[in-house]
C-alpha cells in the first residue's frame, strides 16, 4: 500500500470543542470520522453526503458518535451489544486471546453485517422510505464500529473491558474504561497541543507520512480469506480487500497485555507516567495511532465500496483528498 499526499493543515474542527465533548463517545469518534473524511474521493464524498440526512452536511465526523445517543431506544437495543466484543478466554497482561465468533453478537459481526448492507444499497438503490432509513443506519453503525474496533478495551472482556477496573485520574476516580475511552485523549490534547483538537488531528495526519510512514504501508490490506470468509455476510464481504476486523480485534486485544492493562492497579495515578507511556513516544504515540489507523481504514472500505479501484493494489492505497 502507497501513502501519497502532501500535508496540509486547512482542516475543518469546528465540531470540536473541549468544553462540549465528554470521553471516547464524542470527541474520539468525531476524530476518527474526521480523519476518514480526508481520505474519501471526491465520488464516495459524494455518496456520503446522499445517503445521510442533510443534519450531517455529509460529515462522517458528526454521523460517528450517532449509536451512542440511540442505546437507550427500544427500536435499536439489538445493537447495544455490537460495540464491543468478549474475549472469554484472556486474562490481560498474563494472556490475551481474541477468537472469532461466527454470528455472535460483538462489534467483529456488526462491521461485517453493516458493511454487507451498504454493499446490498450500493447495488440496488434503495426505493422506499424505510430502505434509505436503514443504509443511512448501516452507514452511521459502520462509522461508530470502525471507532470501537480500534479502541483496545472494546476487545477485552476483562473487568467488562475496564468499567469494573477502578483507577485514579489525578485525584478523581475513575475507570479503566473512562481513562481509554476520553481521558487520555483530552489530556494528550491539553498537554501537547494547547487544548487545540485541530492542532492534535493535524499532527496525526502528518505522523502518517513521518513516524509511521512505512507501518502505515500496511493499515488498509488484509487477507479477505482469513479475514472475512467464514462470516454469515462472507458472501458479499470477501470482495473487499479492505476489511479486517478479526485482525483488527486481534491486534487491539494483543494491546491490553503490553499496554492497556499492563503493571494494573487501581491506586495508581494513571494521569502520569501511564499517561506518558501510552500516549508519547515510547508508544509511538498509541493513543492517536489507533483513531489514525481507524480513520484511514474506515476510508478505505468507503472507497471500495462507493469508488471502486481498479486493481488490488490501487483499493489498499489511501491518499489524503483535501
Amino acid at each position: 500500500m502507497r501513502f501519497s499526499a502532501p500535508f496540509a493543515t486547512a482542516v475543518s474542527l469546528s465540531l470540536l470543542s473541549l468544553n462540549s465533548v465528554h470521553g471516547y463517545g464524542i470527541l474520539g469518534h468525531t476524530l476518527t470520522g474526521q480523519v476518514a473524511q480526508l481520505f474519501l474521493t471526491p465520488e464516495t464524498a459524494k455518496q456520503v453526503k446522499e445517503i445521510l440526512s442533510p443534519y450531517y452536511d455529509g460529515l462522517l465526523s458528526k454521523a460517528a458518535p450517532w449509536p451512542d445517543t440511540i442505546k437507550g431506544q427500544a427500536k435499536y437495543r439489538w445493537a447495544t451489544i455490537l460495540h464491543y466484543v468478549n474475549t472469554p478466554g484472556d486474562n490481560p497482561p498474563q494472556k490475551c486471546q481474541y477468537e472469532y465468533v461466527y454470528a455472535g453478537k460483538d462489534v467483529v459481526n456488526g462491521l461485517f453485517n453493516m458493511t454487507s448492507k451498504l454493499q446490498q444499497y450500493k447495488s440496488v438503490e434503495p426505493v422506499t422510505p424505510e430502505d434509505r432509513s436503514i443504509r443511512e443506519d448501516a452507514l452511521r453503525f459502520f462509522v461508530h464500529f470502525m471507532g470501537d474496533v480500534h479502541q483496545p478495551l472494546h476487545a477485552s472482556g476483562k473487568a467488562r473491558g475496564g468499567n469494573d477496573a477502578p483507577a485514579r485520574w489525578g485525584r478523581a476516580k475513575t475507570s479503566l474504561h473512562r481513562i481509554w475511552d476520553g481521558q487520555l485523549i483530552l489530556k494528550d490534547i491539553k498537554d501537547r497541543f494547547d487544548n487545540n483538537p485541530k492542532a492534535y488531528l493535524d499532527n496525526m495526519i502528518e505522523m502518517t507520512t513521518t513516524v509511521w510512514e512505512q507501518e502505515a504501508k500496511n493499515w488498509t490490506y488484509c487477507d479477505p480469506s482469513e479475514n472475512t470468509g467464514d462470516n454469515p455476510w462472507s458472501g458479499s464481504t470477501t470482495v473487499l480487500s479492505t476489511l479486517c476486523p478479526m485482525e483488527w480485534a486481534s491486534f487491539m486485544n494483543s494491546l491490553d497485555c503490553t499496554y492497556v492493562w499492563k503493571d494494573y492497579d487501581s491506586s495508581s495515578d494513571y494521569s502520569s507516567e501511564y499517561f506518558d507511556n501510552v500516549t508519547g513516544e515510547k508508544s509511538d504515540y498509541l493513543v492517536q495511532k489507533l483513531i489514525t489507523m481507524s480513520g484511514v481504514r474506515m476510508a478505505a472500505i468507503l472507497n471500495e465500496i462507493y469508488d471502486p479501484p481498479k486493481t488490488i493494489l490501487d483499493s489498499t492505497r489511501f491518499v489524503k483528498q483535501r
